[in-house]
C-alpha cells in the first residue's frame, strides 16, 4: 500500500453517514470530515462516496458552510455500509514499462468479520473500475482471493518487510507500488 504522506493523484473518503461507527458521537463527525477536505483539497483532487443525491448535498452544504470552493471535490453516488475507504476502497496500480498504465487492485472485503452489513463496501472497487474505465484485477495469493482488512494488511506487511507498501498479488504482473518496485 503507497503510504499516505506518498505522492497521489487524489484522495478517497466516504462522508459519514452511519451512526452506529460514532456510537453517541455523531454530531461532529460530519464537522471533522469537513476540516479533513479543507485541508486536502488545496494540494490534490478529493473524491467522495456519498450514498444519494440528498447526502451528496449534505456533504456540499458542510463544505460550502466552511468556505470551501469544491473544484477539487468530486462526488460518487455509490452506496456504502461504512465509510471506511482506507479498508474497502479501490487501490490503484500501475503497470511498468512505458505504458503506465492504471488499474485497480481488487481486494475482498468482509467488514472485518465483526458487522453483517458489508455488501454494498464490497463492491466499491468494482465499481469505481467500471465508472473510472480501468481494469480490475483481482489481488491473489495463488488461488485464493485476498482480503484487504487492515488486520491482514499489517500480517502482509510484517510476514515481507523486503517488499515495501505495496505487496499484492496482481495477476499478469508487470505492475508497481508507490515506490516503483515490480509487485
Amino acid at each position: 500500500m503507497p503510504a499516505e504522506w506518498e505522492r497521489h493523484h487524489a484522495t478517497w473518503i466516504g462522508w459519514p453517514h452511519n451512526k452506529s461507527d460514532w456510537p453517541g458521537r455523531f454530531g461532529p463527525i460530519p464537522w471533522v470530515y469537513t476540516e479533513i477536505v479543507r485541508k486536502l483539497a488545496p494540494a490534490e483532487i478529493v473524491r467522495i462516496l456519498v450514498n444519494s443525491s440528498a447526502h451528496e448535498g449534505a456533504a456540499r452544504r458542510a463544505l460550502t458552510s466552511a468556505g470551501m470552493s469544491l473544484d477539487r471535490v468530486e462526488f460518487f453516488r455509490f452506496t456504502t455500509n461504512r465509510g471506511w475507504t482506507r479498508d474497502f476502497g479501490p487501490l490503484f496500480v500501475r503497470r511498468s514499462g512505458s505504458s503506465g498504465e492504471l488499474a485497480i487492485a481488487r481486494f475482498r472485503f468482509n467488514a472485518w468479520a465483526k458487522y453483517p452489513d458489508w455488501k454494498k463496501d464490497d463492491r466499491i472497487p468494482e465499481r469505481v473500475a467500471a465508472r473510472l474505465e480501468l481494469p480490475l484485477f483481482p489481488a491473489r495469493a495463488g488461488r485464493r482471493e485476498r482480503g484487504d482488512e487492515s488486520g491482514e494488511r499489517d500480517r502482509r506487511d510484517r510476514d515481507r518487510p523486503q517488499r515495501g507498501a505495496a505487496a499484492v498479488g496482481v495477476p499478469h504482473g508487470g505492475y508497481l507500488n508507490a515506490r516503483g518496485r515490480r509487485c
